[in-house]
């Protein structure tokens, strides 16, 4: 683990006036997203000593030839790189089966040594740690968040939110993630962050002081419904950090991105106080993206076949779970995926089916069909953050592919 910048530039491109201003207006995303080390304080995760290759198949998926109905224009069939370019905005696509790669592409300009910022994917990877806290009987998920985090006691608000609450978004803190609303509380928060310059009396204060001084007020009783709040997420890395006494970047490097046996450094992007930002600050190449997320297709087992948490934190994501598709449909009308849960940080969009995804803005997801060993991983610049289109998008190129497959 290295520091590799200190004193952020908040310079992408001078000539282009790119900057921690406007980085990611849309026709700024695909340079800012493979960029976000000049914006940020940023650690270099070092990869394993002896990496573990992607093993090839001697029969690749022949994207080319597949038509696919546009999400958009109704009753047209569109090619594999439309759908790619002009709906999904993609960047880079990695699709595995049976343990094997039958797909690679890159376009948009990015190549494949390229680190993209997964955004909101890095939130499953700290589930995944998380979990390996759990088998080692560092944490018990019935436990509150104040068990482990002392601040939170001074808020009643926080009173009976367990870990689980928190890892499936029911905490019933009162927040506002609407990424349309210039009002609500993530905008205030991503300034604390660090993702866009302060405005006139804020200071950029960082990850933890932001949620101790905001995550105050309680909503609704926890477990009763799910709102998305990535700043749970941070809070979860600082209860990493407090039970195994380490860096939550070093934590990262050291239980899972050098055990998937990674080609490359990683960059973890950090807060103005050195807090590695867990809800969304993982940059990474997209094989070495795979190699982490091949771990939820594969029982919990990397490349090599070494077990590094058990498989029945695979089956805890996609068992459907009556009570968390309540929780996410009482807060949360989803036109695509009427049937979804949110269990542990992941989206499970057809949990019947056992497919799940991670996802995050912009277009970043990792994608998986269980009963197929089939995974899809990709990195986008979609114009916005998220939407019914985009994830309309998504759907039509995972259930295509997966009905293409055998």
């Amino acid at each position: 683990m290295k520091i590799i910048t200190t004193t952020p530039s908040y310079i992408i491109d001078k000539e282009l006036n790119i900057g921690q201003h406007n980085w990611d207006d849309s026709e700024h995303l695909a340079l800012g997203q493979i960029s976000m080390e000049k914006l940020f304080k940023t650690i270099a995760l070092e990869p394993s000593t002896k990496p573990l290759a992607l093993p090839l198949s001697e029969k690749p998926l022949d994207l080319d030839g597949m038509s696919f109905g546009d999400p958009l224009m109704k009753g047209r069939l569109i090619s594999a790189e439309q759908l790619l370019n002009r709906r999904i905005y993609n960047d880079g696509l990695l699709v595995m089966h049976h343990g094997k790669l039958v797909h690679e592409s890159y376009r948009n300009g990015m190549t494949a040594t390229d680190r993209h910022v997964i955004h909101s994917c890095t939130k499953s990877l700290c589930s995944i740690i998380v979990r390996m806290a759990i088998e080692e009987s560092l944490i018990v998920p019935e436990h509150e968040i104040n068990t482990y985090l002392s601040e939170f006691k001074a808020h009643q608000a926080w009173d009976g939110v367990t870990v689980q609450h928190v890892l499936d978004m029911q905490a019933g803190i009162d927040y506002s993630e609407d990424y349309t609303d210039p009002q609500a509380d993530y905008w205030q928060y991503a300034r604390a962050a660090g993702y866009y310059p302060t405005l006139n009396g804020e200071k950029a204060i960082g990850v933890k002081a932001w949620a101790y001084e905001n995550l105050t007020a309680r909503k609704d009783q926890p477990g009763s419904s799910f709102v998305y709040n990535s700043t749970l997420t941070n809070v979860l890395g600082m209860v990493l950090e407090n039970i195994y006494q380490k860096d939550l970047a070093e934590i990262f490097e050291t239980k899972l991105y050098q055990k998937v046996g990674a080609e490359s450094d990683a960059y973890f992007n950090t807060d103005s106080q050195g807090f590695a930002i867990t809800e969304g600050q993982f940059n990474c190449r997209l094989r070495d993206f795979a190699r982490l997320a091949f771990l939820m297709i594969n029982q919990g087992k990397n490349l090599a076949g070494e077990q590094l948490f058990d498989p029945v934190f695979i089956d805890s994501v996609v068992k459907v779970d009556p009570s968390a598709q309540k929780a996410y449909q009482s807060s949360r009308r989803d036109r695509a995926f009427s049937n979804s849960q949110y269990k542990n940080q992941f989206w499970v969009l057809n949990p019947d089916l056992k497919q799940f995804s991670m996802l995050g803005i912009h277009g970043q997801f990792a994608w998986f069909d269980l009963n197929k060993k089939l995974m899809m991983v990709g990195v986008g610049s979609y114009p916005v953050q998220d939407g019914n289109l985009l994830m309309r998008a998504l759907g039509t190129l995972w259930k295509t592919v997966s009905h293409s497959v055998q």
